[in-house]
């Protein structure tokens, strides 16, 4: 049994979590104790409940997006009342500010704010240890791209032969859209250019042909983006969007 579940809801099948095997990805030690499990919209939250009680963990982490916010809060509901001492994390981008405005925020044990990628490693290795952190919200440490593992390794045969494999190339933005929550960002972060070539290639040998970009701006560094076009265009057979 997994000590630790990575769950979210999706919007729709053909979509996977590029979020949760980030975290799964930096997981460290902890990677044997985790699983992911990947859930849609349309499934009764009650159902997704009963999946993640099944495998009886210690810490469930729920990502939250705008599409299933209010689904994420019906599942934590029925995991408080069944499994009242499980540990219940939540992150995304619809829980990174304002979390008093949250239904669900008393029925959560921690809320980690930002890029949690690390910093989610950090606090589990503390809960399992018995030292769980004092403060509710736990803010996201700043750190370096090239300090993150990718986790394209953790896009399984299923997901290459059926759905959208999310990718980046860099984040953050540099622009100041008011309607944006990209805006809060300071610049734009790329990933070194070889480092994620190379990852790119490995999914493709393995039958990936349905890439999406994530990217907040794409065409930022002109000889970056017509490596990576370039990249693509020597291989196309498939689909890629950004």
């Amino acid at each position: 049994m997994a000590k630790i579940v990575l769950a979210t809801l999706n919007a729709r099948y053909i979509h996977s979590s590029l979020g949760m095997r980030y975290l799964y990805a930096n997981l460290g030690n902890l990677q044997q104790d985790a699983e992911i499990q990947e859930y849609i919209i349309n499934q009764r939250p009650i159902d997704v409940a009963e999946k993640i009680l099944e495998v009886k963990p210690e810490i469930v982490a729920l990502g939250v997006y705008i599409w299933n916010v209010d689904l994420v809060g019906q599942v934590i509901a029925i995991i408080r009342r069944v499994a009242p001492g499980m540990c219940i994390i939540v992150g995304g981008p619809e829980v990174s500010y304002e979390q008093d405005s949250l239904v669900f925020i008393d029925e959560v044990d921690y809320v980690i704010t930002g890029q949690a990628d690390l910093m989610f490693w950090q606090v589990c290795e503390n809960l399992l240890q018995g030292n769980a952190p004092q403060e509710k919200i736990i803010h996201s440490a700043p750190f370096e791209l090239k300090d993150l593992k990718f986790p394209y390794q953790y896009f399984g045969p299923e997901d290459i032969a059926n759905r959208i494999i999310y990718v980046e190339a860099s984040r953050g933005c540099p622009f100041k859209c008011e309607f944006c929550l990209s805006a809060l960002d300071k610049t734009s972060w790329p990933f070194e250019l070889d480092y994620f070539l190379a990852e790119m290639k490995l999914l493709y040998d393995r039958g990936a042909s349905h890439f999406k970009f994530v990217d907040r701006t794409f065409n930022l560094k002109a000889a970056t983006t017509i490596r990576i076009l370039q990249f693509f265009l020597e291989r196309l057979h498939g689909d890629f969007f950004f």
